[in-house]
């Protein structure tokens, strides 16, 4: 895991370390929902706040992120990674041994809080450590892998660590992680420096996006469990448009902003957050409906519903490597066309589903489709979602790209449980056949609109030069360039 020198002299970071830190941290935010049945037995949650030991890591992950990304920035990387990673080690911690239902909201809530800073951070230090062109592809591709395998397989974990350990497991697995992560971090990265003396966090703007994502994620967890009728929903996501709309003003009127508004001139960057923000959408809704038809229709327990999800991480791992490649060797542009394609198709089958079918023929197919179109979401919009961006912009970046999928998640499930007709009752949430059909024919259109803004979106325009060179060409030479797409563009 040692630090690595690249070819234009600079010093790259330990990929194998921050992959690492990213693959704790998506795993956890998936980990926990099949547990959430044996918390409810033991520590006497209620129906309504069950619900918030998955919304308390939304709200706070979400709502952070981009003020996290940018506090990257400002105050160093290495310094928000190594803090983010001991704070959630030790919520963590707290969250295992918590015996009131409050004191593990919170610790999910602060878990969130801190995976706002670690998240950006790695993917900054990714994206600033490897040129643009193919060494950023392959470190991208890899992030990417990690991140799929840890959302398909945190699934699967939770079913196994539940059944076989405690409910508690799936918390206190972090922390001997957690702590071998944060020491390695600290021998292991290099120093970065805060960005210059002028650069500074902009504190309004800093408040008013923070308070937005925060209403805006809060909002949206309410509607999943009280409709989108209900008093705390409207002013929620009413309040939160109207933070959103006066960070925008802000930013506009400020010299040092907190997002300045010309990075959505890149349109590699802003395609690629609208196909995180796309993805993100369909991960949520397929991976919740899959989980309630396998366990509502079929009867299947929470230990076989999680590993109705293995054939799918399995695809994950077997597929990671070569999407990397394809990535590489055909850009992101064309292979996440074929990804939104996969989505399609799979939900498209999934929306067949009946009160017949079964796992094999009915769940299996269109779920292997949608875990291998996943994989090649979270490894090509990552490039895509930091093509052009320079270094002191990069965690910013990386929290506009985090920011855009988690928003995703979030509005995407709101809405898909909206169109399903969920009826909540006092112990869990039922759903008729039709809902899910209607559910699973939302995730094709989110799909197919992942291929609209894939073909529209990222062109073949040349945004950074392939690698870098001592001299600069002279008047009669051809100079190579990248495509927003990650892949070598025609000479020009």
């Amino acid at each position: 895991m040692t630090s690595s020198t690249s070819t234009a002299g600079t010093t790259r970071p330990p990929l194998g370390l921050l992959c690492a830190a990213q693959f704790m941290l998506v795993l956890d935010f998936a980990i926990v929902n099949v547990a959430l049945g044996a918390m409810q037995r033991d520590l006497g949650f209620t129906a309504s706040g069950l619900q918030w030991v998955v919304g308390a890591y939304a709200l706070f992950y979400g709502g952070f992120l981009l003020l996290g990304g940018r506090a990257g920035d400002v105050f160093g990387r290495k310094r928000m990674f190594v803090t983010g990673l001991a704070v959630f080690t030790i919520a963590s911690l707290v969250g295992g041994i918590a015996n009131e239902p409050w004191i593990l909201v919170l610790a999910r809530a602060v878990q969130g809080l801190s995976a706002a800073a670690v998240s950006p951070a790695v993917l900054a230090m990714i994206a600033g450590g490897f040129p643009e062109g193919p060494d950023r592809v392959k470190a991208m591709g890899i992030f990417g892998a990690v991140s799929s395998a840890g959302f398909t397989g945190g699934v699967v974990a939770g079913g196994l660590l539940t059944e076989f350990l405690t409910w508690r497991a799936v918390m206190l697995v972090n922390v001997p992680v957690g702590i071998l992560l944060v020491a390695l971090a600290a021998r292991r990265l290099l120093a970065d420096h805060k960005a210059a003396g002028s650069a500074r966090l902009d504190l309004p703007g800093a408040i008013l996006v923070t308070s937005a994502m925060c209403a805006l994620t809060y909002g949206l967890t309410e509607a999943s469990g009280k409709g989108w009728g209900a008093t705390s929903v409207l002013v929620s996501l009413a309040g939160g448009a109207a933070l959103l709309i006066a960070f925008l003003v802000v930013q506009t009127r400020v010299s040092g902003p907190l997002v300045p508004l010309s990075i959505f001139r890149n349109r590699a960057l802003s395609a690629g957050n609208g196909i995180a923000f796309l993805s993100g959408g369909v991960m949520s809704v397929s991976t919740f409906f899959i989980t309630m038809y396998m366990q509502q229709v079929l009867g299947y327990s929470a230990l076989k519903a999680s590993m109705g999800f293995f054939p799918q991480a399995f695809v994950v791992f077997l597929a990671s490597l070569p999407v990397v490649k394809l990535t590489h060797k055909l850009g992101a542009r064309n292979v996440l066309i074929g990804g939104g394609v996969l989505l399609a198709a799979g939900a498209g089958m999934l929306a067949q589903v009946t009160a017949d079918s079964s796992y094999w023929l009915g769940v299996l197919p269109g779920g292997v489709l949608i875990g291998l179109g996943v994989t090649v979401m979270m490894i090509s919009t990552a490039i895509a979602g930091t093509s052009g961006v320079t270094g002191p912009q990069m965690g910013l970046a990386s929290g506009l790209f985090n920011s855009s999928r988690q928003l995703g998640v979030g509005i995407g499930l709101a809405v898909g449980v909206a169109l399903a007709g969920v009826v909540h009752g006092a112990k869990v949430a039922t759903i008729p056949l039709s809902g899910f059909q209607g559910a699973f024919w939302f995730t094709t259109g989110l799909s197919v609109a992942i291929v609209v803004v894939s073909v529209l979106g990222l062109r073949r325009t040349a945004v950074a030069s392939a690698a870098p060179t001592a001299a600069a060409p002279s008047g009669g030479e051809k100079k190579a360039t990248v495509g927003a797409t990650g892949a070598p563009a025609t000479a020009k």
